[in-house]
């Protein structure tokens, strides 16, 4: 790409390694300071909270570290480039939330969510397009919306984001799609 971009975020699995790391390793802490609490606070914690927290923590650490390996084994990056002319997703091992489209083609940002008989669903953002088309851009990676949103609207101040999740409803007699 010859021309600086308007935003440019990069982060590899390596990296993102270390926040499972991190959080492995504050589950010992709180194991640490559970006991320390116990044995020198002088106060009572219930033995089933005490063993929940012995119990939980210390199994969510091995998770933890589990997925952390995954990252380490499993190179990967994850990058999102704005320029004044395209916006692209390289997402790593998924074509779903990779993409690469012309800044004019963007009609909205946008927060969708689906509600049915089960629940609602976890929120998903990304760009609608002109031509309908919604293509998610995933915060797994630890990306800013707010930010892709602001660099889009330096060139295309039209674009807008608005703050109210648009919800698709399906089941128990009721059938309505997102709102245009």
């Amino acid at each position: 790409m010859s021309e600086s971009p308007l935003y440019h975020f990069r982060k590899s699995r390596r990296q993102r390694a270390r926040l499972f790391r991190n959080m492995a390793a504050m589950c010992w802490v709180y194991v640490a300071a559970v006991e320390a609490f116990v044995r020198f606070g002088g106060a009572h914690v219930p033995g089933e909270t005490r063993m929940a927290v012995l119990v939980t923590l210390p199994l969510a650490s091995v998770v933890l570290l589990g997925v952390a390996w995954w990252h380490r084994r499993n190179p990967g990056v994850y990058e999102a480039t704005i320029t004044r002319e395209r916006f692209t997703v390289r997402y790593p091992g998924s074509q779903r939330w990779s993409f690469s489209v012309p800044l004019e083609d963007i009609r909205r940002f946008e927060s969708r969510r689906e509600l049915s008989h089960a629940g609602a669903s976890p929120i998903t953002q990304g760009i609608v397009l002109r031509d309908g088309r919604f293509l998610p851009i995933t915060m797994n990676y630890g990306n800013h919306i707010g930010r892709m949103h602001k660099a889009v609207q330096a060139v295309r101040p039209e674009v807008e984001f608005p703050a109210r999740v648009n919800q698709r409803t399906r089941g128990l007699g009721l059938d309505r799609d997102y709102a245009e």
